[in-house]
């Protein structure tokens, strides 16, 4: 239970934590789009499939990829890109295959919100009450004041990067004994006044789901997104101990491990405004738009990656909205993990992806402020989207 004395970002894990392979179902090279299984009512047919996908259009990119991965001696990376409900390029390189899965860092973010939006679908929760609902002993602290919805847009008011307990990254402890420990350290800035990326709001919020459910926020997840969605190969591990079974700090804004197929299987999902390709509602259809709608406007913009600094690229909820409508509303939506992980949707185009790799130092991923030598091969970033596009623009 978060602690009861309360005084008025960091990324994911930095070590091997999941094996890259397992067996998995024998990769085919085939025609993408075509289904043999009946759709059930309010469902429609998946475009996930373990196919080898090579469209010559994407043959720039390919190169881009390669490249870097040779230069920086990464073992592999892999692609996804769905547009229009088909895979139009899925594909592997070097020692990857279709079910590599990596740590992807703040990848989990996206799974994070998502996993808490279903809990305000259910009433559970609430994205504008202040969590001294849910935790009665934080009433008459500044802290008790944060909502839901600031926790997830990284407006709580909360510490920083520098500053915050220890255990924000390294899965020390319970969930909420971190989450104590963070709340003791108190508000820094008045909640909501301003943006700060890092990982401390998304523990807080975690562990105030499992207090409302009386359930980890491990099996929450499970539940709740990757048991519907089918994403087997998905998991929050233990960072002391990647092998246990029982997970009682997943680090829920890093702590994430996945694939390929998995995480494509989470964005195809809302791609469908919440349901999966079996008809089951996983997210309400106003969960996911309001994910996706700037949460930040009129905040400072005062803690983030230096490239997001200089866009000041607008957030939702779990996610970034690297394109925005002149409602708020994310055209392009995405969050990246520090180690090179890059999914994304694009709407203008009809079309979401999956960009998996695992660059721990030896390349250059943009937007991780530890790794900004721009003379290292640069291994994800931006481009990776905006290649995408490109390859498919004619």
């Amino acid at each position: 239970m978060i602690a009861t004395t309360v005084e008025t970002s960091t990324e994911g894990p930095a070590t091997t934590l999941v094996e890259p392979e397992t067996t998995a179902e024998p990769t085919t090279t085939a025609e993408p789009g075509t289904t043999s299984t009946p759709i059930p009512p309010g469902g429609y047919p998946s475009a996930i499939v373990a196919t080898v996908v090579d469209d010559g259009r994407f043959d720039p990119l390919e190169q881009r990829i390669t490249t870097a991965l040779a230069d920086a001696g990464l073992p592999g990376a892999s692609l996804l890109v769905v547009q229009h409900g088909e895979i139009v390029e899925q594909e592997a390189w070097g020692d990857y295959s279709l079910d590599t899965r990596v740590p992807i860092a703040s990848g989990s973010k996206w799974l994070t919100a998502a996993t808490i939006m279903t809990l305000v679908d259910d009433g559970l929760l609430a994205l504008d009450e202040p969590i001294a609902t849910y935790v009665p002993q934080l009433a008459g602290f500044t802290v008790g004041t944060i909502t839901m919805r600031q926790l997830l847009s990284f407006t709580s008011g909360l510490v920083g990067d520098n500053g915050a307990p220890a255990c924000v990254t390294s899965g020390e402890g319970t969930l909420q004994e971190c989450a104590a420990e963070i709340l003791r350290t108190g508000a820094v800035r008045q909640p909501g006044s301003a943006f700060v990326y890092g990982s401390q709001h998304m523990h807080v919020a975690g562990a105030i789901a499992e207090i409302v459910t009386g359930e980890t926020f491990f099996d929450l997840f499970d539940q709740r997104i990757a048991k519907p969605l089918g994403m087997d190969r998905t998991v929050f591990f233990q960072l002391r101990d990647p092998t246990a079974t029982t997970v009682d700090h997943p680090m829920p804004a890093g702590g994430a491990a996945s694939t390929l197929g998995d995480y494509a299987r989470f964005l195809e999902m809302l791609v469908h405004d919440g349901v999966a390709p079996d008809g089951t509602r996983v997210l309400s259809e106003d969960a996911v738009a309001v994910m996706q709608t700037d949460q930040i406007a009129g905040a400072e913009y005062a803690a983030a990656a230096p490239y997001r600094m200089t866009l000041r690229t607008p957030y939702g909820l779990g996610e970034w909205l690297d394109g925005v409508d002149a409602d708020g509303r994310g055209i392009v939506v995405s969050s990246d993990g520090k180690f090179g992980f890059r999914p994304w949707i694009d709407h203008a185009n009809d079309l979401f992806g999956v960009y998996l790799v695992d660059d721990r130092g030896s390349g250059y991923v943009e937007g991780d402020p530890d790794g900004r030598d721009a003379a290292r091969p640069n291994t994800s970033g931006l481009w990776v989207f905006e290649m995408t596009a490109d390859a498919l623009s004619g």
